[in-house]
Parts: C-alpha cells; structure tokens; sequence
C-alpha cells in the first residue's frame, strides 16, 4: 500500500509538470519528448520491480517521430544479458491487429469481402463440416470482430464452430488461426511469407515475423512465469486424484479387506494414478514443448524442499528436541517424537520457500517456426511502434479503408462502463473525459506464457504506445504504463483498462 500510494504521489507530481493537462486528464500526451522521456524512465523501471518483470521495451511514437526507445533489465534471470532495442520478444496477441492489417490489404485488392465466406473455393476445407455435410459460413467482419463462433484456444483447436457466427463479441484466437488458412490459401503462399511481404518489408520492420529464423532465436528474450504456476499445473491434478483415490483406499483396506490399520504401502497405486494425471494434465494444458521445463522445474522445487527441511531437523537437533536422553532407554513415543519434528521441518521448509512462488522462472522458448496468425509475432518494441505508425498515417492502405478498420462495429462485454468496442482486428475505447470530451483510443493487449504486452494508439494526438515484457506477471505494469501516457490512472485503479472482461472471452475447448 505505501508502495502504491508514493506512486501515485510521483504521478500526480508529474502530473502538475504537463501545464493544463490535469484537468482533461490526458497524461503526457501535451507534454515535451524530454518530459515524457525522463517520466518514462523513473515509472518504467520502478513498475518492473513491482511486478517482477525482468526484461522490458518501450517505444513511443509521435506525429512519425519515433520519439522514444529504451530498453529495460535482462532477457532471462539465468543468464542476465541485458535487454536491447533490438531484442526480439513474443508480441502475442500484437499479432491480431497485423494479420487484420493484412486482411484489409486483400480487401482492397477485391482477393476478401468482408461479407463473404472466408473459406468460400478453399481446398481442404479448414472449418469442420455440419452433419448435412456443408462448411458453416463465417465471413471476414465475423472474424475481425471477434464474433466468429470459434474458440479462443489456439494449440488445441477442434476447427469447429462452439457457437453460431456472427453472435454477440467473444475473443477469438482461432477465428484468426482460420483467417490465416485462408489468406494463405488465396495467396498460394505461407502466412509468414504473406504478413512479411504486405506488411513488415513495406514498413521497415526488419526484425519482426510471425516466425523466426533459426539464427536470430539467440536475439529472443526468453519468457517468465510465476513459480506457482508451473507448481500449480503439477500438483494441482496429483493432489486431487491422490486425495479421491487416498480415501477410495481407506474404505477399501478398512471395509473391504478388513485390516484395521492402513499403511504406507496402501498409498503407492493413489500417487501413481496422480502421477499419471499430473503428466496428462500439464500435456494438455501446455503442450509437449514445456513439458519437461514444467516438470524439472517442479523437481528444483522438490529439492530446496527437501534441503529446507533438512537444514530445519538440524536447527531442531541442535537445540535438543529430537536427541536421546543419556543413560535412558527411549520409549515408544519418544522415538515417534522424531518422526513428528521431522514433518514439522517438512511444513517449515515448504514455507520458508513461499515468497519465491510469485518470482518469476524462465520458460523455453516457442518454436521457430511455430506460427500462428494471432500470437505468434515476435518483433521489437520499435518495429511495432513503426506499424503503429501505419494505423494512424496509413500507407499500406487507404484512409478509407483504415476508417472502416477502426471504426466501433460491435461492443465488448455488454457494453462496458468505459465505451469499449470492437474494429475490424482491433480494440476501440472511448473514455469520458473530466472536461467533457472523448478520448478514443486503438489498441490490443497481448499474453502468451511468459510474455504479456500493450499497444495503445491515440489517433488525435497522432501517439502511439507499445510496450513488450518477458514475463507473465507484466500485463499490469504494460496498463498502468498506458494510464500514465494517455491519462486514465483512476480507471486503472478502479480495472477499466485496455483489456477484454473476461466473460467476453470465447471459451478454451
């Protein structure tokens, strides 16, 4: 709390230094480079040990200028090299608003209709078919808008329709993975290739593709996650077959073959079934390519445990509690004595470990060439300021054209308090200024596991913002970042913020 209330006292105080901005309540958007800048470089490394986030990049763009550039901390806790303008990071769900910028190119070239079938003449089919044996149709607003029936899990994807297209706004990754089939099934070439051609040659962004070659994987930042999380996606399943199938045992020994007493050994078959559905579990969730960091991980874990413990039976033998009593034979339950301070060390271990379960760990890395049309964009802070750009003094496309784009089509999350909408591929905000105004912003938040990131674009102001992080836990201080640029810190306070309500997400299945 004291942390927080400094913080929002430094605000205020820079605050007061943008003259006549307090009242519209627009952050640094009137302010100097120099004053933003210097601002920018107090909150952004301050906000990152706050949220225990290793390594960060923030660019900011104005009226064409790239006027800010920096980079923050290191690319991995282990090998700490730090962050650099051109260190590549995972921009996840950035990716939307290009593959979108793609779409509408093909728009404009009459290849897509927006009101027509995106699947319509492709060759297999991508969407699953009815039981009539036809492919529902889904049309490209469908898809842009997030209303295209499809789920929001993209490793898993069944390319079935959950809900009927064109319903109310439900955050969809695979509406996009099917977007991506079908551009490059029009184009009769890759996706990547596709995105890299129309979108990241033109711009000059040179370092940015929705895959990677292999040689540039030494440039990627590596993601972070909470400790907790890869613990919890072990022991989370374990623990619940082992409980059922503890007690399953139990009336099984004690009713069933009538011995009075259950022993250890009766416990072998609950912790193999729970092994078993740990594994099974952490697959399905996370996929073979952090399985093994998942489960070594969790066996580190294990192991500071297990010294934690030792270290507290010693401190406990030290000052007499376990020893024998010199020239006495030792009970029965002077020896269970023993085994009762050996579990309480056990207890004390895994508590001495606890505040390490909310720092972070590294993860792998994602395939090189993994691609997927809604989260796998890895580019730098200031390539994605450069697209950005494009969004507000559009080259790609016509002014036409980016009008439709981002223009509100469709309201997220039942119409939220704050105006938030839905383009063709990107978020829509208007927020209520004190001074009567509105304040539309563009953007997209992005979460892949161990990256998190924002992209808040403010047409009027011709500013733009993009921050990328390389940990899990970064999304907040991504936010509180864009509250400070372009105003807002009391919606942020109160979770108005650039981010999709969580029951206007398409399920995962």
């Amino acid at each position: 709390m004291i942390q927080r209330a400094l913080r929002l006292l430094a605000a205020g105080v820079l605050m007061l230094a943008g003259a006549g901005t307090a009242a519209a309540d627009t952050g640094m958007l009137t302010w100097t480079v120099e004053e933003t800048a210097q601002a920018l470089d107090a909150f952004v490394p301050r906000l990152m040990d706050e949220n225990d986030v290793p390594g960060a990049q923030v660019a900011l763009m104005r009226n064409g200028r790239l006027v800010y550039e920096r980079a923050f901390g290191v690319d991995n806790v282990i090998g700490r090299t730090p962050v650099t303008p051109d260190t590549v990071f995972e921009a996840a769900s950035l990716s939307k608003p290009v593959t979108a910028h793609v779409a509408m190119q093909l728009v404009a070239a009459g290849k897509l209709r927006l009101d027509k079938d995106v699947g319509l003449g492709v060759e297999p089919a991508w969407l699953e078919a009815n039981e009539d044996g036809r492919v529902p149709p889904v049309t490209l607003e469908q898809i842009l808008t997030h209303r295209s029936g499809l789920t929001n899990d993209i490793r898993r994807s069944t390319h079935a329709l959950v809900t009927e297209p064109g319903g109310a706004f439900a955050y969809s990754g695979e509406g996009f993975g099917y977007l991506g089939y079908a551009i490059s099934a029009y184009e009769q070439a890759p996706f990547a290739q596709v995105a890299r051609d129309r979108v990241f040659a033109p711009l000059g962004m040179a370092t940015s593709g929705f895959e990677v070659v292999p040689e540039r994987m030494g440039a990627m930042a590596t993601g972070h996650v909470p400790l907790w999380v890869p613990l919890a996606l072990v022991f989370v399943p374990f623990l619940a077959v082992f409980v059922v199938g503890g007690i399953v045992t139990f009336f099984v020994v004690r009713l069933v073959l009538q011995h009075p007493h259950m022993e250890a050994g009766s416990l072998v078959f609950p912790a193999i079934l729970g092994g078993i559905a740990a594994f099974v579990a952490v697959l399905e969730l996370v996929g073979l390519g952090l399985l093994t960091a998942v489960f070594l991980i969790t066996l580190i874990f294990l192991l500071f445990v297990a010294l934690a413990a030792i270290l507290w039976r010693l401190v406990f033998h030290l000052l007499g509690f376990t020893r024998e009593r010199p020239g006495m034979v030792m009970r029965r339950d002077d020896a269970a004595m023993g085994g009762g301070w050996t579990r309480v060390a056990l207890v004390l271990g895994v508590l001495s470990l606890t505040p390490f379960l909310f720092r972070s760990v590294p993860v792998p890395l994602r395939a090189a060439g993994d691609v997927h049309p809604a989260s796998s964009l890895r580019t730098t802070a200031g390539d994605m300021a450069r697209f950005a750009d494009e969004m507000m003094t559009p080259s790609l496309l016509a002014v036409s054209d980016l009008r439709e784009m981002t223009r509100p089509r469709v309201k997220v999350g039942h119409g939220a308090e704050d105006g938030l909408a839905w383009g063709l591929g990107i978020g829509v905000r208007d927020r209520r200024l004190p001074d009567g105004e509105t304040q539309r912003t563009l953007w997209q938040w992005g979460s892949n596991p161990g990256y998190a990131s924002i992209l808040v674009i403010e047409p009027r102001a011709k500013t733009a913002l993009v921050v990328l992080t390389n940990a899990q836990t970064g999304g907040d201080m991504a936010q509180e970042l864009a509250a400070h640029v372009f105003g807002g810190l009391e919606e942020y306070q109160r979770g108005d913020m650039w981010i999709v309500p969580f029951d206007a997400v398409a399920p995962m299945f």
